[in-house]
């Protein structure tokens, strides 16, 4: 996947993890600052999902597997972070 994939999929990935939290936020943030973290820590974790993955000899660049585990693990991430942002 290259850089701009990670931006978008995992960008994407996060929003709509974060959308779909059944978490209520504040109705007192912005939502330039509810939205934002998420889809930064979904583009960063899906891109750390690749890379290590690609590491490990898991799977190669473009493969489905490569895709899967980015989205599981943007998923996972965003719902550490919504669960520990109390």
């Amino acid at each position: 996947m290259s850089f701009l994939a990670f931006l978008v999929f995992g960008g994407f990935v996060g929003f709509l993890a974060s959308y779909l939290h059944p978490k209520k936020s504040s109705k007192k943030a912005s939502l330039f600052s509810r939205i934002l973290p998420p889809v930064i820590l979904g583009a960063t974790s899906s891109a750390i999902a690749s890379i290590l993955g690609q590491t490990f000899g898991l799977f190669k660049s473009g493969q489905v597997l490569e895709w899967l585990s980015a989205m599981i693990f943007a998923i996972f991430c965003v719902f550490l972070f919504k669960i520990g942002k109390k």
